[in-house]
């Protein structure tokens, strides 16, 4: 299990425009030392997992994620989370441009409603929508947690010895 954190150097050495563009990064919300940069204790990172403390949106970018993926062999990645439509998107969308296999969970991540800039608010449940139409229409597989199980108890019954 892969698990990511999005945290910055407390000196915001490592933030770039992101510093402008989301305040609460300027505000100090997910530096290194600030308990929102910690895994949740609910996460059940358990000896063995790996932990990707990624300075951006996609956990692909500036991190070894990809390295640790292919010295691995690993070539599919199931990708849930919170923010479908920042992190989560943005990480399905860096992995289909390195020709990985992604199986996007539908239940298994969360938007949360935007005020917009001009088109008026953005329903949780709508944007949620329309970032899992465009994943499926050109970027992954969206499915259920519970879809996502079953296939991968199919896959190992399947290919026992």
């Amino acid at each position: 299990m892969i698990h990511t954190a999005h945290v910055v150097r407390a000196d915001g050495s490592n933030t770039g425009i992101m510093r402008e563009i989301a305040p609460l990064i300027a505000d100090g919300l997910i530096d290194e030392s600030s308990p929102p940069a910690e895994l949740h204790p609910l996460a059940d990172f358990r000896s063995g997992d790996i932990l990707i403390r990624k300075p951006r949106f996609g956990a692909f970018h500036g991190t070894d994620l990809e390295l640790i993926l292919r010295t691995a062999q690993i070539d599919i990645l199931i990708i849930g989370g919170i923010a479908t439509h920042v992190c989560c998107d943005t990480t399905a969308r860096e992995a289909t441009a390195r020709d990985f296999k992604v199986l996007f969970l539908s239940d298994g991540t969360a938007c949360s409603s935007l005020p917009g800039t001009g088109t008026g608010p953005i329903e949780a449940e709508d944007l949620q929508r329309a970032v899992l139409a465009t994943l499926a229409f050109g970027f992954g597989e969206v499915l259920s947690v519970d879809s996502t199980i079953h296939r991968i108890r199919t896959h190992d019954e399947q290919n026992k010895p």
